[in-house]
């Protein structure tokens, strides 16, 4: 069953930050219990994710059919690594289809897109990404910034063949505080997916060993940026994202257990 992340988590966090303000004084303020698919997925059993066998991925160009080739090239890959990696452990996958969206004006949450911007937006009910190149990723001088952004919503999409965000969804909140923690749980677990997916992808398709640091930069920056809180402080971010690349194990990525310090 696929699942659209919870829209009344994403309202909270939009107007709920004031209420993170008051800080957390114990070490679970808001344990998640009884959500097995959560806490103790099977997921979590199954081991490291291998070492991509994909082709080295084409250069990305400087003109949008090279860069929407990349892109094709990248999430097929993906869709290899993960779909051979959950098949192998009798878990769910459907490969996630994408809609290159030239003149796209909103995402598959209704979210209005920027003209200058690229974008990805991973859409769980129907399992494909929409994405939007511009010419921010066309002069790029690299494609870190493209890969990031493409393993990022691919963790969506893991969480979402996993059931973990039908689990998600279905968890009780008492109030904004408590529901904007497991929507950063949420999101930093995701992120952490993405620290694993670099993992086994960034030798195979290509990708220069010195750069795979920034990958880590570039979402704690985001996440610092960001004026909606869905993933908490940038240190955090960062700590997840690295911890998923450090083990290229989905184990290390169990967000639901952590203190609420660590997804503060």
């Amino acid at each position: 069953m696929f699942i659209a992340m919870k829209i009344r988590a994403i309202m909270v966090a939009v107007g709920a930050s004031v209420l993170l303000s008051s800080g957390m004084t114990s070490a679970y303020a808001y344990p998640v219990n009884d959500a097995p698919d959560l806490t103790n997925n099977s997921l979590y059993a199954v081991g490291k994710l291998p070492e991509a066998a994909c082709a080295e991925k084409p250069a990305k160009g400087k003109t949008l059919a090279s860069v929407t080739k990349h892109v094709n090239a990248v999430i097929s890959c993906l869709n290899d690594t993960w779909g051979s990696y959950l098949k192998e452990a009798n878990l769910q996958f459907v490969p996630t289809l994408v809609e290159m969206k030239g003149t796209h004006k909103t995402d598959c949450r209704g979210r209005t897109l920027s003209p200058k911007k690229s974008a990805v937006f991973y859409c769980g009910r129907h399992a494909n990404f929409i994405v939007q190149i511009r010419s921010d990723w066309i002069k790029a001088s690299d494609d870190v910034q493209i890969f990031a952004q493409l393993s990022s919503a691919y963790g969506e999409h893991v969480l979402n063949m996993v059931d973990i965000a039908e689990a998600y969804n279905a968890l009780h909140a008492d109030d904004g505080t408590e529901m904007s923690e497991q929507l950063r749980r949420y999101n930093l677990q995701a992120q952490c997916i993405s620290g694993v997916t670099a993992k086994s992808l960034w030798s195979a398709l290509g990708y220069p060993a010195k750069d795979a640091k920034r990958l880590a930069d570039l979402a704690k920056t985001g996440a610092n940026k960001s004026k909606i809180d869905i993933f908490g402080k940038g240190a955090n971010l960062a700590y997840w994202f690295n911890r998923g690349y450090s083990t290229g194990n989905p184990k290390s990525c169990n967000t639901w257990t952590a203190p609420s310090g660590k997804v503060a």
